[in-house]
């Protein structure tokens, strides 16, 4: 008979590989799987860097968890000692009234977080190369920034290694059964079989879980030359999310090593298989879409130097979607990030951890179960 694991992860880049850490930490004998070897190129987790925010646009629901990351990606960092978070501040920026900006400063004061509020033309006198009227208004998160999500993930995959965790990379999970209370999991090369599974598989969950009412977005991000040092990290430029008229919303970050990376959160192609997530500069639109923010409200980018694509697992209402499978609650699932989750990877694994290993879970996912959409 195949051992059991307590705990097999199936997808292991950014909620995966924290989970399996996290698990090990427990004591729980855990597997992780992929379809290649993380940190990799055939998800959501690549392209360097992650911004993470505090005072959060997108609804004070992913407060809790939220500050819980940030001291998590502390803790990381100063057991490890590696490049992980970067605390650059962050600026947000939208027209006055909208809901993104108003979230954010009642997130910030309901959760008493350090900010600051700018006017149009005090964030202009602040950063001479952002250039907005006084129908915008910023809010300045002086203790947020950007994580380097890559380094993060090979992090989490080196202390789960040492602490004995099974890997098993380059083996793509073709089918998840159950026999009683055991889920047996097939890949290419061998049958395992799993006592908790976690099903974290990003873009493409539906291969696994068909019922996931996600849709893979393709999206890219570019670097450009840095033509004015103004613009760098080291100059005290900030990290940044704009949205411009209450429809495009832009994110960037401050300028290293001679390139500046920006790219917009909203847009992108739906898709519906991996071949279909192209190359960047396959769409015209590639090039383009951020020039409506490089030409009016942000100066001292120079020549486009490279990009690349990503995707995104977009729910039907941008929220994440965390789960246990219906009928098989030793099956869990992290979904639906769209776009906007690697921020949150730390603790998702650890909660996913917490369940996997049955201890009580204190934290309040109600707002993200899958039988919302129904």
């Amino acid at each position: 008979m195949a051992e059991i694991y307590d705990f097999v992860i199936i997808g292991t880049g950014s909620v995966g590989s924290a989970a399996g850490y996290y698990a090990s930490q427990k004591g729980l004998k855990v597997l992780e799987l992929d379809v290649a070897v993380p940190p990799h190129t055939q998800g959501s987790h690549h392209g360097q860097t992650r911004l993470i925010r505090h005072a959060y646009g997108e609804g004070e629901k992913y407060l809790p968890m939220l500050l819980r990351a940030q001291k998590l990606w502390d803790e990381l960092q100063q057991k490890t000692h590696r490049d992980i978070f970067h605390q650059t501040a962050l600026l947000n920026v939208g027209r006055q009234g909208t809901d993104f900006i108003e979230n954010v400063e009642k997130s910030a004061q309901k959760y008493q977080l350090p900010y600051e509020k700018l006017t149009g033309d005090e964030i202009s006198q602040r950063w001479e190369n952002f250039n907005f009227s006084d129908d915008y208004v910023g809010i300045l998160e002086k203790k947020a920034g950007y994580l380097n999500s890559e380094i993060a993930i090979q992090t989490y995959l080196d202390l789960a290694q040492e602490a004995g965790v099974d890997q098993r990379f380059d083996s793509a999970v073709q089918s998840i059964d159950f026999q009683d209370d055991i889920v047996v999991i097939e890949t290419a090369q061998q049958v395992y079989r799993a006592k908790n599974v976690l099903v974290s598989a990003g873009t493409w969950v539906k291969e696994l879980l068909p019922e996931m009412p996600v849709q893979p977005l393709r999206k890219v991000f570019s670097w450009f030359d840095v033509a004015d040092n103004r613009l760098n990290e080291d100059e005290g430029f900030p990290a940044y999310a704009i949205e411009i008229d209450d429809e495009q919303t832009y994110y960037g970050f401050p300028g290293k090593d001679g390139t500046i990376k920006i790219g917009q959160h909203t847009g992108g192609q739906p898709i519906t298989h991996r071949s279909q997530r192209t190359p960047y500069g396959d769409y015209a639109s590639d090039k383009e879409e951020v020039l409506p923010l490089l030409l009016q409200y942000l100066k001292g980018v120079g020549s486009l130097n490279h990009g690349a694509s990503c995707t995104y697992d977009q729910s039907p209402d941008g929220d994440f979607i965390i789960d246990q499978l219906p009928g098989h609650p030793n099956v869990q699932f992290v979904t639906g990030l769209s776009g906007h989750g690697f921020k949150f990877a730390s603790v998702l694994g650890e909660l996913a951890a917490q369940k996997a290993a049955q201890e009580e879970i204190t934290t309040d996912l109600s707002a993200f179960k899958l039988n919302r959409f129904e």
